[in-house]
């Protein structure tokens, strides 16, 4: 049986790290940045620990994962494999993408590349992931997983929400006014992932608001394979209690997880950001 290979970046999350196939998972590292002068490995980073607003003396953001880096990971793979699926988060919100297919066009070994753009990040990434795997667990060939999985991305949705306003300033995704206006008035303004980017919804006033626009948007579905929510740094939000039941009683069949604000998205949401990760079975 062919030998394959996963490479991801830490922008992922798993909805379950111990699935099928992630003894053969390989991971490029973001690197965070609070100022000018100082980098971390997002790793590190700890979203309970993260201001309110963002300020001229902290200013987050991410960088991609050093070049060097991502042409060791690669090239260590290539005499090993048979087939290596490289799935990156939206090249819509980090270069990452944009990088690593420059570099492959210049590498060449045993095994054949799947570079792929998620047009998704954190928990629609790790689902992506997720069912890459599975699909090469079932030994179906590389080039139909493939095939499989690109027609699977439109089928994946996120949605997000936050108060912390500034940050996403900070991230280019608002200007200053916006940003200004909507905390004096406490807003949550609401983002859906659409072919890759964030885009604007509608704003409302509180969590509870933003979780009845969450089950609206669930009641579009027939099908769904896989619901996820994201809660932010402590405290959680109890109406996600809502979510679940609405998922257990008109999507039975349907998986149902909660998992915490990753350090990658708290760069762009702040430490209250929270959402939902959907994924369709085809």
């Amino acid at each position: 049986m062919a030998s394959t290979c996963i490479i991801t970046d830490s922008s992922v999350q798993f909805t379950y790290p111990g699935f099928p196939g992630n003894k053969c998972l390989k991971i490029f590292q973001h690197q965070f940045s609070y100022s000018p002068t100082h980098e971390i490995a997002s790793t590190i980073l700890k979203v309970g620990e993260l201001p309110a607003y963002t300020s001229s003396s902290f200013c987050p953001h991410i960088l991609p994962a050093p070049r060097e880096q991502l042409a060791e990971t690669i090239t260590a793979s290539l005499p090993y494999y048979d087939d290596i699926f490289i799935l990156l988060l939206s090249k819509e919100i980090n270069p990452l993408y944009d990088a690593v297919e420059q570099l492959t066009i210049s590498l060449h070994g045993h095994a054949n590349l799947h570079l792929i753009d998620s047009q998704n990040v954190s928990l629609g990434l790790g689902m992506l992931a997720q069912f890459t795997a599975e699909l090469l667990t079932q030994g179906i060939p590389a080039d139909e997983v493939e095939k499989t999985i690109r027609l699977q991305i439109p089928h994946i949705y996120s949605l997000f929400c936050t108060p912390n306003l500034t940050y996403l300033q900070s991230a280019g995704m608002i200007d200053s006014g916006q940003a200004t206006v909507g905390e004096m008035l406490n807003l949550y303004p609401l983002f859906v992932m659409e072919e890759g980017k964030l885009n604007p919804m509608q704003k409302v006033k509180n969590p509870r608001a933003a979780i009845d626009y969450f089950l609206e948007f669930l009641d579009e579905f027939d099908d769904l394979r896989h619901v996820a929510f994201l809660q932010p740094a402590p405290p959680v939000i109890n109406e996600s209690k809502q979510l679940h039941q609405h998922i257990e009683e008109f999507f039975p069949e349907t998986k149902y997880t909660e998992h915490l604000l990753s350090p990658f998205l708290s760069t762009f949401l702040g430490p209250r950001g929270f959402g939902m990760t959907v994924m369709e079975n085809l």
